[in-house]
């Protein structure tokens, strides 16, 4: 025991004229690490450790799913579940979008320009503009507008008339969206080229999506105006209901046997990019977009 004692009172000696000796005694402070923080010590999980589990228990209906997710800010790595080649719906119009502001940032185009209404473009479907008379003429911008916010088929097939079919696709393929084709205008059903059908993936819809979140898609300033944009889209049966705390800007998409949602969600515990698209239906479009928000509730946040 006095062994111990002798020991202990020997080492404390030690340390206490070590720090009132020579050099030891300046005022500089000591470099002593700082205790790590709770981030630090708590291991993070991995980014999409549960998602399988949840595509599993959220989107098991029958319904053929296809799933691109990614949290840009925390990884450049992407979930992909199911990234076949889909007709694409209306998603097909962020291409077109797309390949409107390449072209005004190459001068070919003026966000300004006049676009004329010309009688075979008005369709059916969704949109507003077709209540106007032939021959009235609008600014590209608001045309480009309507054809995301309110997925206006007759704005579409307005700007494909202006740039043309195989400009747009020439813009996706440049770009590697090689699972998206524009096969037709809106609501026709002849053909603009291939077999007549608009397709698109999950793959190419998040892609397009991180680099518009990343103003990497045209360039900063046009970026920003499809992102305005996409942020007014009236359809909000499914991420935003979803989420109605979390800005969304997206895109939607529907058939008589598919819905497509998909986009950017801002959120404070993270921003993602989401897209979610069907086919055949098995229990109507209502319970798929049921199951769609369940599972988009479970992956964000």
């Amino acid at each position: 025991m006095l062994r111990k004692i002798f020991v202990a009172l020997t080492i404390g000696s030690l340390i206490f004229f070590t720090g009132c000796g020579g050099e030891e005694n300046s005022d500089e402070p000591e470099n002593i690490p700082e205790a790590p923080t709770a981030e630090e010590t708590v291991e993070e999980k991995p980014l999409f450790e549960d998602t399988p589990a949840k595509v599993a228990q959220y989107l098991n209906d029958g319904t053929e799913y296809a799933v691109y997710l990614a949290f840009p800010k925390k990884s450049s790595e992407a979930f992909i579940y199911n990234s076949k080649q889909m007709r694409s719906a209306s998603m097909i119009k962020v291409f077109i979008m797309a390949a409107v502001m390449e072209k005004v940032k190459q001068g070919e185009l003026t966000l300004d320009e006049p676009i004329p209404l010309n009688a075979y473009d008005i369709v059916g479907g969704a949109g507003v503009i077709a209540g106007y008379g032939s021959g009235m003429q609008f600014p590209l911008r608001d045309v480009m507008e309507l054809m995301i916010t309110y997925s206006d088929n007759t704005a579409t097939n307005m700007i494909i008339d202006r740039i043309g079919g195989e400009a747009i696709n020439d813009y996706m393929r440049r770009n590697g969206y090689s699972d998206s084709f524009l096969g037709r205008k809106m609501m026709y059903h002849t053909a603009l080229a291939g077999n007549g059908e608009n397709y698109s993936s999950v793959r190419d819809l998040g892609i397009f999506f991180t680099r518009l979140y990343n103003h990497q898609c045209v360039d900063e300033k046009l970026d920003q105006i499809m992102i305005d944009i996409l942020l007014k889209q009236t359809d909000i049966d499914c991420f935003p209901a979803a989420l109605p705390d979390k800005k969304v800007a997206h895109k939607t998409g529907a058939l008589d046997d598919l819905y497509d949602d998909g986009g950017i969600i801002y959120s404070k515990n993270g921003d993602a990019v989401l897209v979610i698209m069907t086919e055949n239906f098995t229990g109507g479009e209502f319970l798929t977009i049921q199951h769609m928000k369940n599972f988009t509730r479970a992956v964000i946040d």
